[in-house]
Parts: structure tokens; sequence; C-alpha cells
């Protein structure tokens, strides 16, 4: 599969996510603590798709 956008709403506890393909469909999504087991757990979901570009809410357009 080509490359997806995984958009990601983070909050104080919590980080949900939506993998969305290069049609919008969503593929999969999820909600995650914030703590490492979380974070942890938000990796292993993404591990199925190589190719991504994050885009995360509130940022207002920031790049790294």
């Amino acid at each position: 599969m080509s490359g997806v956008v995984i958009g990601m709403d983070p909050h104080k506890r919590s980080a949900t996510i939506e993998i969305m393909a290069g049609d919008e469909a969503v593929l999969e999504g999820g909600r995650y603590g914030t703590d490492a087991a979380g974070y942890q757990q938000m990796l292993v979901a993404v591990k199925a798709w190589p190719e991504r570009i994050w885009a995360v809410a509130g940022t207002a357009g920031r790049q790294r």
C-alpha cells in the first residue's frame, strides 16, 4: 500500500488517531493514553504503514 496520513488529535490524557489513505478512506483509528504504554501501543498500530505523514491538530502548521 502507498503512503498514508495519520491525523492526530492530542489531549492531556489521550491521543486519538485516524489513519487515512490517499482517497481519505479511514483505514484504522484508535485512542491511546499519553503515558509510555499508550505511546508504545500507538507505535505498534502505525507500524503497518512505514510510508506515513503525521498531521497533528493544534500545531498551527509547524514543521520540524
